[in-house]
């Protein structure tokens, strides 16, 4: 049984959170607290309460029985006429035990209702008071020796008005613990707010620099405590955006280094182009190798320089406004493609650097050829605050586990998407992420109706 309700105590942990543990704790501990003191203020004046009642029925009962003695035993008065004489409280009732017989300062009242505990039942008990209930309410019962005969004053009270007092006392009690409870909750909950501030703002910073603005630093704390973790967190941001800065310089470097001696194998093949009618059937093979060699690594390091350039900030041109189907067209003429795969909802304006932006739908569309069976239709529709871009392609589509890794610098589809014609660089849906993300939209992959994969450019959309 032990083990089957540890995770059911630790889900209902982790479902709470920390601001929901932090709120509970509070409000458990003042429900507690309450509840100690609720009970130890009702217990000590429900005992000083009953306690003054019986001390006041026992001067009661002491009074009446000096008058008794007084006019009983000095007269030839009945003592029924006696009892009945006494000036008693409200529904106070006295009974007078004389050698078994019973008297009562109420006629119709029967000796039969005085409880066998208060009853004396040795002939040499004293006196006694005690709480005591008949017929379901509360009474004192006070029994009171008269003299050495043995004669026995009982006196009943009536104690509803203490029940009524204590009933009140109860559940101001209980109201005082509810709310007691119910500030201890909101003091859980200013305290979490308190508490989590500092975690927010460092989750905050993070969702910054993890959306590309490694700039993002957190303010110093005057919190001995808190000023440790903000600048160790800067520190790793530090630490972070160096080591970038390191990879983006490596790959600029090496990726320009690599031009001047790629410049002169791209000449030299030329230079063999010329002379392919002389060469053997053999050298042309090795040469046709060499050249489509030559063009992807041509390519990727076209790519790299891009990506470089992209990521260090460096875009070609000014952002300014552009029509959506404009560019779709230009870029669909240019790359020899037909315009009929365009297909407009809604023309829409962005803010885009054209160069850029064009070279991102051309890696795009390249990609559905080359790895997609071919590119079936470029559409244009509006989605909400954004221009939507559909690119689809014929191919067998992308695996769901893979959506978000193409997107990675040097990822390439599974086999089975690849062979659908060409190698890749591994580069351009990274410098389609990166550019699309410097307009300040997305890029993200998904399923064609029909079959096939849908690549999704957000752009926001300018108003007009």
């Amino acid at each position: 049984m032990l083990r089957a309700r540890v995770p059911t105590v630790r889900s209902l942990r982790d479902r709470l959170g920390l601001r929901g543990r932090v709120i509970l704790t509070f409000a458990l501990g003042a429900a507690l607290l309450s509840l100690v003191l609720s009970t130890a203020v009702f217990a000590i004046s429900n005992e000083y309460l009953v306690g003054q009642r019986e001390r006041s029925a026992e001067r009661q009962t002491a009074s009446h029985a000096d008058f008794i003695r007084s006019v009983l035993y000095a007269s030839d008065s009945a003592p029924d006429e006696v009892l009945q004489a006494v000036d008693l409280p409200v529904d106070t009732t006295m009974f007078l035990d004389r050698d078994g017989t019973w008297s009562a300062s109420d006629p119709h009242a029967d000796a039969a209702v005085i409880p066998q505990e208060l009853r004396a039942s040795d002939p040499e008990a004293g006196n006694s008071t005690m709480y005591v209930t008949i017929a379901g309410h509360p009474f004192i019962g006070t029994r009171m020796v008269l003299n050495d005969a043995g004669d026995i004053l009982y006196e009943l009270s009536p104690v509803a008005e203490l029940k009524s007092t204590l009933r009140i006392l109860r559940i101001t009690l209980i109201s005082s613990a509810l709310v007691t409870t119910a500030a201890g909750a909101a003091m859980g909950f200013w305290a979490s707010r308190r508490v989590l501030r500092p975690l927010h703002e460092l989750a905050g910073a993070a969702a910054r620099i993890s959306g590309g603005d490694l700039d993002t630093r957190l303010a110093r704390s005057q919190d001995r405590d808190l000023d440790t973790i903000t600048t160790s967190f800067n520190a790793m941001v530090d630490s972070l955006q160096r080591r970038i800065d390191h990879e983006r310089r490596f790959f600029g470097d090496v990726s320009h280094e690599l031009r001047t001696p790629l410049t002169t194998l791209v000449t030299s093949v030329s230079v063999l182009e010329r002379q392919r009618p002389d060469l053997p059937a053999r050298s042309v093979r090795a040469l046709d190798l060499i050249s489509a060699e030559l063009d992807h690594t041509r390519r990727l390091l076209d790519d790299l320089l891009a990506l470089a350039r992209s990521e260090a900030g460096l875009h070609p041109g000014d952002l300014e406004p552009v029509s959506v189907e404009t560019l779709l067209s230009h870029t669909l003429t240019r790359s020899k493609r037909s315009a009929d795969l365009l297909s407009v909802t809604a023309d829409d304006r962005v803010a885009a650097r054209k160069l850029s932006l064009e070279r991102a739908l051309v890696n795009l569309m390249d990609n559905a050829d080359r790895h997609g069976g071919g590119l079936v239709a470029v559409s244009v529709r509006r989605d909400g605050g954004f221009v939507a871009i559909d690119v689809d392609d014929a191919g067998p589509g992308v695996a769901p586990e893979d959506r978000e890794r193409i997107f990675e610098r040097f990822t390439t589809g599974r086999p089975a998407r690849r062979t659908a014609g060409g190698s890749g660089t591994g580069l351009g849906l990274a410098l389609v992420a990166e550019t699309v993300a410097a307009h300040g939209g997305t890029v993200t992959c998904g399923e064609r109706p029909g079959g096939g994969a849908r690549f999704t450019l957000r752009l926001p959309r300018l108003q007009t």
